[in-house]
């Protein structure tokens, strides 16, 4: 530093800053700013976009079951939480920040486009033929891996590497910078989360939702995000690196350690850091890290949180999955669109809590202290799992329940032009025996109280010849279907039905055909098609057309269907008839009847499971209770961790403050891949009292902590980034902020004390 730059800096250190206008803030921003902004836009939307579809695409598209989707959703999220120690490393130690953003995004770039091609596999008319869904798995798999390898490996850098572009003294242009920085964080993650679902299901590829559309858009915006990077290179100003204060703390730990563990008989010191060896690192640095291994002891329990903070994008978007997504005049809310909610609350909570609630507490001389917010921050996780469950327990309870042990159900369905009269004919006895009422032309009857055994049925209606002792053969707790048909005015029914009374596996509805014609009285080769009425070129099926036969069941897209009779009439011209059309929703089961009403072939469903009746907006409740516990817990912890850690240390805190997200995400992992609950109300349950018993233990670590007293010369320490090498000497000096895994570069704590969205959202 020259000496007119010395007696600058000691003027402002002097003379308090007056505080400038918005505009003045702007004043002197490097030009390379926008590029890094735009970059950092553009990854979050393509990380944030693929992440917010994924379970739906492990389950859908992979065909993978509940768990497996969300195990797998949670080892990659783990991937993403743990890569950046090593990126950290690579640039702060080898390439350098800007090559390491470079290098790095091309992995990203090749991880989304391998993403995308892969749903192009599958049996023709997809472009790359292979078995579906087992051709798939791999390139997603390795598509996983390398994007992980891509967010974690520039997460520590770009913020950094921004930072590092302001000169010295240009706090307010800094602060600036990582306000719109942070603002284009979750401007990407909020878009994304909005976009990319309705990619993903409101455009048809192959038939089914289109997910190479949806991983596409991400993919390009990544490449987009690489590009403007590189473009502003001429502007960038670059930093060499500097060694890693991750690497070198750890070092020093293991020749604590190690010493420890060689130490002589009867040597005993007052900590075991104290045994690190002082002739190869300075006593200073072993002071600093006793005092973050204190704050680190804080971090024992908090993976917990992060178990339950990250199933927002896992087993809470299974529950919207299976819920009702009709908002009434707003549309429809895609299951994985419901995520939105939590970085839309996280911009309106933060200036709500900082603003009014924390000054109100503060008036009130109620205890607000960052270890008491956190332990209030984990008791609201936990109260939202408590909702969560409450919720699952109603969703199921909308779920069709089977007929009890030792019984079965039945429903007739009325196809004869006449009010039908259905009687057993040797009548139950006993409390509320099965018994039919009327059934109207067209109606049904569900009977869920049948006896399990053999019965008959005898079927009247007046001007028609009766049917007497139908058979029925009542399996325990099976569904059958009858129904009654006018054939030359006496009433007929062919075989009985098996019905699925269950809802689908997955969210969209499961259909089937019954055809009630001859087809020989139509025409040759008949088929029947059901088709999407709003994309009949993807979503059709077609059935076999066999006279009183039942199809079995297929999966579509929720919508209105047309039904078609295709033929080769007497000419041997090809016919496409319209016979009628149906409405299905999701979660429901349905039955197609294709009939003749005496003058035209017409349609009638019938509905074998109901839909998904519970809104989806029933999940808000449980994403505010989070998103609550997330601005008290996140933001207050990261402040609590600065504050009571040397300067040299915060970079090795963050990286310790990513790891807790991430074996966060391994508990559930395990919890997933261990399949012990089976009822999810009850797994909900289980993580809000493991919350709760970690609050309990967290409250009793808080109560007897003591506040770390930074000793002054930290206060005093020059910027970040400043040394002249690690190596001095031949000893090891004390270790420099680490900027490539420290949000804030040369940005003053008290900004990084609210700087949520790094944590959440970055």
């Amino acid at each position: 530093m020259g000496r007119g730059e010395s007696e600058e800096k000691a003027k402002m250190e002097q003379e308090p800053e007056e505080d400038p206008g918005f505009c003045d803030k702007f004043r002197g921003f490097p030009k390379c700013i926008g590029f890094i902004v735009g970059n950092e836009f553009c990854e979050r939307f393509s990380f944030y976009g693929m992440k917010a579809i994924l379970t739906i695409y492990l389950l859908e598209a992979l065909l993978f079951d509940d768990s497996t989707s969300t195990a797998i959703y949670h080892a990659f999220t783990f991937g993403c939480y743990f890569t950046p120690i090593l990126g950290a490393i690579m640039a702060d130690s080898w390439l350098g920040k800007y090559w390491t953003i470079v290098s790095v995004s091309m992995v990203y770039c090749l991880g989304h486009l391998i993403m995308s091609l892969s749903d192009l596999v599958g049996p023709h008319p997809y472009p790359f033929l292979g078995p579906s869904p087992s051709g798939k798995i791999p390139g997603a798999m390795i598509g996983l891996v390398l994007i992980a390898l891509g967010t974690g490996g520039i997460k520590p850098c770009v913020s950094a590497f921004g930072g590092d572009q302001f000169k010295d003294g240009q706090t307010k242009q800094v602060q600036m910078f990582f306000s719109i920085f942070y603002f284009a964080i979750n401007a990407g993650s909020l878009i994304s989360t909005l976009v990319t679902p309705l990619l993903r299901d409101d455009v048809q590829c192959y038939g089914a939702d289109c997910f190479p559309l949806a991983f596409g858009v991400p993919a390009i915006l990544m490449v987009v995000a690489t590009i403007l990077f590189i473009v502003g290179t001429p502007f960038y100003k670059r930093n060499p690196p500097q060694g890693n204060v991750v690497v070198l703390v750890s070092k020093a730990i293991g020749n604590a350690v190690k010493n420890r563990w060689n130490r002589e008989e009867g040597e005993q010191r007052e900590h075991w850091m104290d045994y690190c060896d002082t002739t190869k690192y300075e006593k200073k640095l072993v002071r600093d890290i006793k005092f973050m291994l204190h704050v680190l002891y804080m971090y024992i329990p908090l993976p917990v949180f992060w178990a339950l903070f990250d199933q927002q994008g896992s087993r809470w978007t299974l529950q919207a999955y299976r819920m009702n997504y009709d908002l009434g005049p707003l549309g429809k809310m895609k299951p994985d669109q419901i995520q939105f909610v939590n970085p839309a609350l996280i911009l309106i909570l933060i200036p709500i809590f900082e603003g009014v609630i924390y000054p109100i507490l503060d008036k009130c001389k109620i205890p607000n202290r960052p270890l008491q917010r956190m332990c209030a921050g984990m008791t609201f996780a936990a109260g939202a799992f408590v909702v969560a469950g409450f919720i699952q327990i109603a969703l199921q309870n909308t779920y069709p329940q089977p007929p009890a042990s030792g019984y079965s159900g039945l429903r007739v369905i009325n196809m004869a032009d006449c009010e039908l009269t259905a009687t057993f004919d040797h009548p139950f006895t006993g409390d509320n025996p099965p018994a039919f009422d009327a059934i109207a032309y067209k109606g049904e009857q569900k009977l869920y109280n049948v006896p399990m055994g053999n019965h008959t049925i005898d079927f009247t209606c007046n001007g028609k010849t009766p049917l007497n002792n139908y058979p029925v053969d009542m399996g325990d707790q099976e569904f059958n279907t009858v129904i009654i048909t006018d054939n030359n005015g006496s009433l007929h029914a062919p075989t009985q039905y098996h019905t699925d009374w269950d809802k689908p596996d997955k969210a969209d509805p499961k259909m089937r055909v019954i055809f009630m014609l001859d087809p020989d009285t139509i025409g040759n080769n008949v088929t029947v098609r059901i088709e999407n009425k709003a994309v009949p070129t993807q979503v059709n099926h077609d059935f076999d057309a066999e006279m009183e036969t039942a199809t079995e069941y297929v999966v579509k897209e929720p919508g209105d269907f047309n039904v078609r009779l295709q033929f080769v009439n007497n000419t041997k011209a090809d016919q496409d008839e319209l016979v009628g059309t149906f409405s299905t929703e999701h979660g429901g089961g349905y039955t197609v009847v294709v009939y003749n009403d005496g003058t035209d072939n017409m349609v009638e469903s019938y509905i074998d499971a109901e839909p998904s009746s519970m809104s989806i907006l029933y999940q808000i409740p449980q994403y505010f209770i989070i998103t609550t516990g997330e601005v008290l817990f996140s933001v207050t912890g990261l402040d609590f961790s600065y504050s009571q850690a040397p300067k040299s240390m915060k970079s090795v805190l963050q990286a310790a403050w990513l790891l807790t997200v991430a074996f966060g995400n391994v508990i559930v992992l395990i919890v997933a891949e261990a399949r012990l609950i089976e009822d999810q109300a009850i797994e909900f349950f289980m993580f809000a009292g493991l919350m709760g018993a970690v609050v309990i233990i967290f409250a009793i670590m808080a109560y007897f902590y003591t506040y770390n007293e930074i000793p002054k010369d930290d206060e005093e320490m020059e910027e970040m980034g400043k040394s002249n090498g690690d190596i001095e000497n031949g000893k090891v000096r004390n270790g420099v902020d680490n900027p490539a895994l420290s949000p804030d570069g040369p940005i003053d704590e008290g900004v990084l004390a609210g700087d949520t969205s790094y944590i959440t959202q970055l």
